[in-house]
């Protein structure tokens, strides 16, 4: 990999991950066109170890957007847990609402992703096929988003049933070409949070699922056993995939507000009719 190819796949993952497109969907989309042209490219090791590097950088990257939601949730599971220690767990407070809205919703994606591996179930998660329809249902949320403005919950009145109806939807969105930031920022107005929070919880809920996708790779990385990737192309691959990544969160903030997610919808409608064309090509 050289660091052109580098930069490419930096800024794909910072986009992409964030971005309500399906960052998996459009890496099935890549592999499927290099197959077409009969290319490759390098060891799956080393891959798989700069996918986890990159993950890395989308993680501090909406760490570092929500530093403070970030900071006071540590402090309220810790507090939380002495809470326990102590037999008086309290949930009456917004920060302590918010934390368990998080665990809540982060289950099902958990549950889904043993479900996935117990039933060997991988083939489906690498079918350009499914790709195609599920960025079909993508751009039906996109669409959908727009319309879904009346939403009155934030942290201090948010039913659970909503947050798990958003964990859900971040379970299902484990399907490639299922946008896991669109799924969940849908199932938040969906469930009657205001935009701007449904935003703000579907990014703080992506910070758990980055980190488990970033512990399974990596422990792939450890299987393979390869990182041959010149260091510096690791270094523009990571900065690249950062800054996109606070570029891509500060510009789905900014799209919220002005009902401008049918954008998504669109693209997600183009990127299916072309991972259709490859996949029968």
């Amino acid at each position: 990999m050289n660091w052109l190819e580098a930069l490419i796949a930096g800024i794909i993952q910072g986009l992409t991950e964030f971005l309500p497109v399906s960052s998996s969907g459009h890496l099935i989309i890549f592999n499927a066109m290099k197959k077409v042209n009969g290319t490759s490219g390098e060891g799956g090791g080393a891959n798989l170890a700069f996918t986890v590097f990159l993950h890395l950088a989308t993680l501090l990257a909406v760490m570092i957007i929500f530093r403070k939601d970030v900071w006071m949730l540590i402090r309220e599971f810790f507090s939380f847990l002495f809470d326990i220690l102590k037999g008086k767990p309290n949930f009456k407070t917004p920060e302590r609402r918010l934390l368990l809205m998080l665990i809540i919703a982060t289950i099902p994606a958990v549950l889904a992703g043993v479900l996935i591996k117990l039933l060997d179930l991988d083939a489906i998660l690498e079918n350009i096929f499914v790709v195609a329809v599920m960025l079909i249902i993508t751009s039906i949320f996109m669409f959908l988003v727009d319309k879904l403005d009346k939403g009155k919950y934030t942290e201090d009145d948010t039913p659970y049933k909503s947050s798990l109806l958003v964990g859900v939807l971040q379970a299902i969105a484990i399907l490639p070409g299922l946008s896991r930031s669109g799924s969940t920022i849908f199932g938040g107005l969906l469930g009657g949070l205001k935009k701007e929070f449904a935003v703000r919880f579907a990014f703080l809920l992506s910070i758990p699922a980055i980190l488990g996708a970033g512990l399974i790779e990596f422990i792939g990385v450890i299987k393979e056993g390869s990182l041959g990737i010149e260091p510096v192309n690791w270094l523009i691959g990571f900065i690249a995939a950062f800054i996109c990544g606070i570029l891509s969160i500060k510009f789905i903030k900014l799209l919220i507000k002005n009902n401008k997610f049918y954008i998504f919808g669109v693209y997600c409608l183009l990127a299916s009719a072309f991972a259709f064309f490859i996949g029968i090509a």
